[in-house]
């Protein structure tokens, strides 16, 4: 074979096996059928595992929630939710957040001037997290109050310092009680202290605690100086714990 014939040979091969690769690679994927049976079962069986989650976050829930909201669960559903607390209603102020487009909020006025936020999923129409939002009389009501949150939740499991709570700097106590986690949140702003009670799923609490970018407390010293929030962070807060 002559020289030329060969170097037409070699380039033959190779625009042959770059347009393999390439027929290789931009093939249209193998269509894989799944028997419509064995489908329904495995959406069954996953919504048997949902169910059993919720079932033990509502077991857990009931000696976390406070005696003024009796008859509430974590993971119950709206409707039963709307029976026991007739006064829940929708406020279309704050009924929907950007940060967590899969939940709704409904509110009840609680006496002392308190309020219930309830955050129900979409979807599922269970109560994923309740909240309640209070007002201390002043920084020296922080310590009684946490000796009383001790005494009904035991020593908390951790103690953080959270600077970006939708721009403004919290101190946060969580209690972990197995699938659920209970969390006092505080804001200290103008002599003021605005505390909110926060139950979820630990999952949630969590998340929560991230997106704030909140960090361990380790110190006692630390552990006893409360950030204090500004007017112009106050002024450019978005969101709620």
């Amino acid at each position: 074979m002559s020289r030329r014939a060969l170097t037409w040979a070699v380039f033959v091969v190779g625009v042959v096996s770059v347009v393999g690769a390439f027929l290789y690679l931009t093939r249209e994927p193998e269509v894989v059928t799944t028997d419509p049976v064995e489908l329904e079962a495995q959406e069954a069986e996953g919504r048997r595992q949902r169910e059993e989650r919720w079932d033990a976050i509502r077991e857990e829930s009931r000696d976390l929630i406070p005696d003024a909201l009796d008859g509430v669960e974590l993971g119950m559903s709206l409707t039963r939710a709307q029976q026991r607390r007739p006064r829940m209603h929708r406020n279309p102020a704050t009924s929907a957040n950007p940060e967590t487009p899969g939940l709704r909020f409904m509110e009840e006025d609680l006496p002392g001037g308190a309020r219930a936020v309830y955050g129900f999923e979409v979807e599922s129409q269970r109560l994923q997290r309740l909240q309640v939002l209070s007002l201390l009389p002043d920084a020296s009501a922080i310590g009684p109050h946490l000796a009383a949150m001790n005494e009904t939740y035991g020593t908390p499991t951790g103690i953080w310092s959270c600077p970006n709570t939708g721009g403004v700097p919290t101190r946060r106590f969580t209690w972990r009680h197995g699938r659920n986690t209970v969390s006092d949140v505080f804001l200290v702003y103008g002599g003021r202290v605005s505390v909110t009670l926060y139950i979820a799923p630990s999952t949630v609490i969590f998340s929560s605690l991230r997106r704030a970018q909140c960090t361990p407390v380790t110190s006692r010293e630390d552990a006893v100086e409360f950030p204090v929030t500004t007017e112009e962070q106050m002024m450019n807060t978005t969101t709620t714990p």
